[in-house]
């Protein structure tokens, strides 16, 4: 009987941590158009959805979880804060379940990307992708006289960054897993 009580706290608690991530990752999502109306500062050019979806795809270890949650943070965020629109909503989805499978079908199906130093060139790769479908899309729904309001310079800066950060985690990650799998 313990070890059946044993069995089922362990199973849960994969569970219990995904549910808190999704909350962290929802809620640090849709405060950040807060923070920039409180602040006066511009924290949405910094791209905070596309962030904490690859937050999630670092510690999560179920893609279906970063799959709702690419669909999840521009909808959650749109009815909780009013922002984005709704056809910005569907862009910004679009934009995220497009990076989320791009890496995840590379991750899958390609043996280059289970080294930890690739992992960095195909998230950017995917990034790249998102941002292009999220692009075509914006064009194709919205005036095309205003179609990039964030500098490209910062919005490459901003992959950059985060496809580096992911990289670097996976790197020091790897020892670990190597052993624990």
């Amino acid at each position: 009987m313990n070890q059946t009580m044993k069995t089922a706290t362990t199973t849960n608690r994969p569970l219990v941590r995904t549910i808190i991530l999704d909350a962290v990752v929802l809620t640090v999502g849709c405060l950040v158009p807060t923070l920039s109306h409180l602040t006066s500062l511009p924290l949405y050019r910094y791209n905070p959805m596309l962030v904490m979806l690859v937050v999630s795809l670092l510690l999560s270890p179920h893609r279906f979880n970063t799959f709702l949650l690419a669909v999840l943070l521009p909808f959650v965020s749109m009815i909780a804060v009013g922002m984005p629109d709704p056809l910005k909503a569907v862009c910004i989805a679009a934009q995220l379940l497009t990076t989320v499978s791009v890496f995840t079908f590379a991750e899958r199906n390609w043996s280059l990307v289970s080294q930890p130093d690739m992992q960095f060139i195909i998230l950017l790769t995917s990034m790249h992708i998102g941002t292009a479908v999220y692009y075509l899309l914006k064009w194709l729904l919205f005036n095309p006289t205003e179609l990039m309001t964030t500098p490209f310079l910062t919005q490459v800066i901003v992959m950059s960054a985060t496809s580096l950060v992911f990289g670097l985690v996976k790197i020091f990650q790897y020892p670990y897993n190597e052993y624990t799998e």
